[in-house]
C-alpha cells in the first residue's frame, strides 16, 4: 500500500519541481502509474494538473502538445488531422478507451517505459520534448530518453508538421496487452528514391530506439525494391532482449515482419498520393 504523507497541487512548475526533489516524491497527472505502484515509499504526491500544459496548438512549422493532454484528445483534435488516418490508427493501438481517457502525453513519456507505443510513435515523427529541471530546456525525444532527467517535469511535446509517409505497427498477444514489439517508420521520397528515413523499434523490451544503420541502408534506394530486402537488415541489427513475453530471437523475427508490413503500407500510401 501507498503511505502518502503529503498531497500537493502546485500552480507553478517551479514549485512542483522543488517539492519533487524531496526524497520519496512522485509526480501524478493521469494517475495510471500511481494506480500500479506496489511500493510504500511514496510519501509526497505532487499533482501536476493545475500547472496547465494542456491542449494542442499549431505553431507554424510544428505542433505543440501540452504534457497534460490526454491521449484520447489527440485522436479527436482537428489540428492533428494533418497526420492523417495512420496517426489515428496508431493511437487506437494504445490500450483501451478507458486508458486513453486517463493517460497523458507527458506521463507516457516521462517514465521512459520500454513498451510505450506513444514513445515509438512520436520518436518516429522526430518530436522534441520541453521539460523543466530548474530551467526550461528542449531536446529531441530520443536524447531525452537516454539522458538523466531525475525529477524533471515534462511540459510540452513539439511535433514537426508532417512530410513524407509513415506507418506504425505493433504486435501484442491480445488486443489490450502491451506490445511484444512495436515499430514506426517514416519515409520521404524524392522522385522514385528514398530521400530520408526514420525507423524506430520499441518494446524490445527496452526503451524505443532508432535503427540508423537500417535507415542509411534505405537512403538513395527505390522504395519498392527495398520492401523484401530491408527486413533481413533489421533482423540482423536490432538489439532485443528476452522477458516473459518473448525471447530476443522472436523479437528480432518480429522486427522483420513488422518492418516489411510497414514498408508495404508506406508504398500503398505513396501510390495513392501519386508519388510512385
Amino acid at each position: 500500500m501507498l503511505n502518502v504523507k503529503e498531497y500537493v497541487k502546485p500552480n507553478k512548475v517551479e514549485e512542483a519541481y522543488e517539492i519533487g526533489q524531496m526524497p520519496n516524491a512522485f509526480y501524478v497527472s493521469g494517475g495510471l502509474m500511481v494506480a500500479q505502484l506496489k511500493i510504500s515509499k511514496v510519501e509526497h504526491l505532487i499533482d501536476l494538473k493545475s500547472l496547465g500544459y494542456e491542449g494542442i496548438e499549431d505553431q507554424g512549422k510544428e505542433i505543440k502538445i501540452g504534457a497534460n493532454t490526454k491521449i484520447s484528445a489527440l485522436m479527436s483534435d482537428k489540428i492533428l488531422l494533418l497526420y492523417g488516418q495512420p496517426f489515428r490508427d496508431a493511437l487506437k493501438e494504445i490500450g483501451s478507451m478507458q486508458i486513453r481517457n486517463m493517460a497523458t502525453v507527458g506521463g507516457s513519456i516521462a517514465f521512459k517505459l520500454g513498451w510505450s507505443d506513444l514513445t515509438t510513435i512520436f520518436m518516429t515523427l522526430n518530436s522534441k520534448v520541453e521539460f523543466y529541471d530548474g530551467s526550461f530546456r528542449k531536446e529531441s525525444l530520443e536524447a531525452y530518453l537516454v539522458g538523466n532527467h531525475k525529477g524533471a517535469i515534462i511540459t510540452s511535446l513539439y511535433v514537426p508538421k508532417p512530410s513524407g509517409f509513415w506507418a506504425f505497427e505493433k504486435f501484442s498477444k491480445s488486443t489490450f496487452d502491451i506490445a511484444t514489439l512495436n515499430l514506426g517508420i517514416k519515409i520521404d521520397i524524392q522522385g522514385k528514391k528514398i530521400k530520408d528515413a526514420r525507423i524506430v523499434v520499441g518494446s524490445r523490451p527496452m526503451i524505443s530506439e532508432r535503427q540508423e544503420e537500417v535507415e542509411n541502408f534505405l537512403i538513395g534506394k527505390e522504395l519498392n525494391q527495398m520492401i523484401d530486402k530491408v527486413g533481413d537488415q533489421i533482423e540482423k541489427i536490432v538489439k532485443c532482449g528476452t522477458d516473459i513475453r518473448a525471447s530476443a530471437e522472436y523479437r528480432k523475427a518480429l522486427s522483420k515482419a513488422l518492418l516489411t508490413k510497414a514498408m508495404r503500407r508506406v508504398e500503398d500510401e505513396s501510390r495513392v498520393n501519386g508519388q510512385r
